[in-house]
């Protein structure tokens, strides 16, 4: 709450609204000034020091910035009328008076407020010689309704940016829980079917032990050391830069996979030049393919696409399936989806002769930044 405050006092004291029209405050000694020669001493000085004093706590009303400046309000206008008997220049105060009226009421208090200074205009112009009271009643109330409604222009202008520093603190926590997401994502992205197929080799390792099979159990425990090695490298280049890895490198490795896996691979790639997020999401979504390949494909056969078209990336990941399988939108799938959905692209996944197809539309266009 004190942050809030003192933030609050910060804008205040930077906003041309409040200190742009206290520049002309000024003309409150330009009558003094014309009659130099007629003003004594302590005239002159007495006019100052009220000056000074209404400078003093016009600031301090307005570093405030709310209502609960009615002493500082009642103070100035007791100046004002005090200094009428001394200068006509006190018309130019009493607009300036206005202002803190209409900057720091709202509504009611601010028609009560309003109501109270006017009187005591009325009440300052029979102090007034005759022959400048029509001068200062008219000019007085011209600069009051003019100050007034600057007052009112600044409260709203103070209240608009303040609305717009919570919407900016409503999306950047909008951002942060998308974030979020996204990590969640990309753990399960890299580290999902590696440490599944750790957690298996190590049981199966467990198992033939058990059956005093050692060779076998320790060709297992190898592979299990070779993939959490593997492991250990693809979270290490995620925690330094998803980036890092091109289409081209990352389908090499892919398919390399694949083919240590016994598929038969058909690729056809054909991409000029990415944004990097965009390439980063493009090689998050075809491991993931390739992952549920691996896992559900029911033959050793599979094709991936990558075409770059004039506002779009299409991909296209095909492998032979059972015809009456279950499409089941699992972690990577789903995952797959939402990220294609968050670029304002979409994922469709079907069967068609005896094949699975998993067929991903991401825009070139700006919606790409979402991916930031």
């Amino acid at each position: 709450m004190l942050n809030s405050r003192l933030k609050d006092k910060k804008t205040n004291l930077t906003s041309f609204w409040n200190w742009g029209p206290l520049l002309f405050s000024g003309f409150y000694l330009l009558p003094s000034i014309f009659q130099i020669e007629s003003t004594d001493f302590m005239q002159m000085f007495t006019i100052v020091l009220l000056y000074l004093i209404f400078i003093y706590l016009y600031v301090k009303a307005t570093l405030r910035g709310t209502e609960q400046v009615w002493l500082q309000l009642m103070s100035l206008i007791l100046v004002c009328v005090i200094a009428s008997y001394l200068t006509v220049g006190s018309a130019t105060l009493f607009g300036f008076v206005a202002y803190i009226v209409g900057y720091n009421f709202s509504n009611r208090a601010r028609i009560f407020a309003i109501s109270i200074l006017l009187l005591a205009l009325l009440s300052s112009s029979q102090i007034i010689n005759e022959n400048y009271a029509e001068y200062f009643l008219s000019g007085s109330l011209i600069l009051l309704v003019a100050l007034f409604s600057y007052g009112i222009a600044g409260r709203n202008e103070f209240f608009h940016k303040r609305r717009e520093k919570q919407n900016s603190k409503q999306l950047e926590q909008f951002a942060a829980i998308a974030e979020r997401e996204r990590i969640a994502r990309d753990l399960h992205d890299v580290l999902g079917h590696s440490l599944s197929s750790i957690a298996l080799k190590a049981e199966l390792a467990s198992k033939l032990s058990q059956a005093n099979r050692l060779a076998q159990a320790r060709s297992e425990i190898f592979q299990v050391a070779e993939l959490a090695r593997e492991l250990l490298s693809d979270v290490r280049k995620v925690v330094t830069d998803l980036k890092e890895l091109d289409i081209d490198t990352q389908i090499n490795r892919l398919i390399v996979r694949l083919e240590e896996s016994g598929f038969k691979v058909i690729r056809n790639i054909k991409v000029v030049d990415l944004p990097a997020k965009l390439e980063g999401v493009v090689n998050l979504i075809i491991k993931e393919a390739v992952t549920n390949i691996l896992r559900h494909s029911s033959a050793k056969y599979c094709e991936i696409s990558i075409l770059q078209t004039l506002d779009s990336v299409d991909i296209k990941m095909k492998n032979n399936a059972n015809e009456t399988s279950q499409i089941t939108l699992g972690n990577g799938l789903s995952g797959i989806k939402e990220r294609a959905l968050q670029l304002g692209g979409k994922a469709e996944f079907s069967f068609c002769n005896q094949q699975f197809v998993a067929f991903i539309k991401l825009p070139l266009s700006i919606k790409s930044e979402q991916a930031e």
